[in-house]
C-alpha cells in the first residue's frame, strides 16, 4: 500500500519534473493564491473533502485530490486572449501529468479512468488562470492485521475454516438413558459424535430405534443435552468422543 505521504511526494516529483511547472504547493489553494510570495506557474494539490476512502471489499485505498495548475495572466488590452492562452497551456500540462501518473511502471497505484477538468480564472491579489482536475488514485490495501502496531490483542475468528476444534471424551455410567448431559459442551457446535466404534449422525427428528443418530438442537432441548437414538448400556462403560467448536 502506498501511503498518503508517498502519494503526495510522487505527485510532487512528477509535477516539478515538468518544464512548465516552477513550484509545487500542497494545502489550501486559496491561501497560496492570496500570498504575494507564491511563484508561477505552479501546481497546487488540495484534498477533496470526504472523497478519499478505504474500500474493505475491493481491498484498496483511494486518495482524492484537486490539482490546480495555475499561471499569471498578463493584464493588458489583450487580457482575455492572455487568459485563454494560459488556460490552454495549463490544460496541456494537466494532460501531461495525467499521462505521467498513469504510467504503467507504477504498479502500486492506479488513477481513475477519468479525471474531470475545470477551466479557471481567479482575480485576487494577482490575476491567475489555469485548470483544476480531480484525481482519484487507488492503491492496494491488504488488511494485514499482523502488521498493525498495536498492543497484544486477539482478533475474533469469523472464518469457520480457521476456528479451533476441541474434543472431549465421555464414558457413560449407565444411568443416562437416552440423554447425555455434558456441561463442557453446552452451547457449542457439535461437529462429530463417535459412539464406541460408530459415527453418529445429527438429525432433527429420530427414526425409531436408530442407534447411529443423535439430536442436539431441537426446540425442547436447545444446545444443552445430547439426545441419543437408543439408550446407553445399563451397565455403563460406553465410550463417546465428541468434536466441537465454539460456533
Amino acid at each position: 500500500m502506498l501511503t498518503y505521504n508517498q502519494a503526495i511526494q510522487r505527485i510532487k516529483v512528477l509535477a516539478l519534473a515538468h518544464k512548465q511547472i516552477r513550484n509545487f504547493y500542497q494545502g489550501n489553494v486559496v491561501d497560496f493564491i492570496a500570498e504575494k510570495t507564491t511563484l508561477y506557474p505552479s501546481c497546487f494539490l488540495q484534498d477533496i473533502p470526504g472523497a478519499s476512502a478505504i474500500d474493505v471489499t475491493g481491498k484498496q485505498v483511494t486518495y482524492a485530490f484537486s490539482m490546480y495548475l495555475l499561471d499569471l495572466v498578463h493584464v493588458s488590452d489583450n487580457a482575455k486572449q492572455n487568459e485563454q492562452d494560459v488556460q490552454s497551456d495549463m490544460f496541456s500540462v494537466a494532460a501531461d501529468l495525467v499521462a505521467e501518473i498513469n504510467y504503467s511502471a507504477y504498479t502500486d497505484w492506479k488513477i481513475a479512468a477519468s479525471a474531470p477538468v475545470t477551466v479557471l480564472m481567479e482575480e485576487l491579489d494577482d490575476m491567475v488562470a489555469g485548470v483544476m482536475l480531480q484525481l482519484y488514485i487507488a492503491t492496494p490495501y491488504n488488511q494485514d492485521v499482523c502488521a498493525v502496531p498495536t498492543n497484544s490483542y486477539t482478533f475474533p475468528i469469523t472464518d469457520n475454516d480457521m476456528k479451533p476444534v476441541y474434543d472431549i471424551a465421555y464414558t457413560s455410567d449407565g444411568t443416562e438413558g437416552n440423554t447425555l448431559t455434558i456441561p463442557a459442551i453446552a452451547g457449542k457446535k457439535i461437529l462429530m459424535l463417535i459412539r464406541e466404534n460408530f459415527t453418529q449422525f445429527e438429525v432433527t427428528v429420530f427414526d425409531d430405534n436408530q442407534s447411529t443418530e443423535f439430536l442436539w438442537q431441537d426446540s425442547d432441548n436447545p444446545l444443552v443435552n445430547i439426545n441419543l437414538g437408543t439408550p446407553v448400556f445399563p451397565d455403563g462403560g460406553e465410550r463417546f468422543l465428541i468434536l466441537y467448536r465454539n460456533f
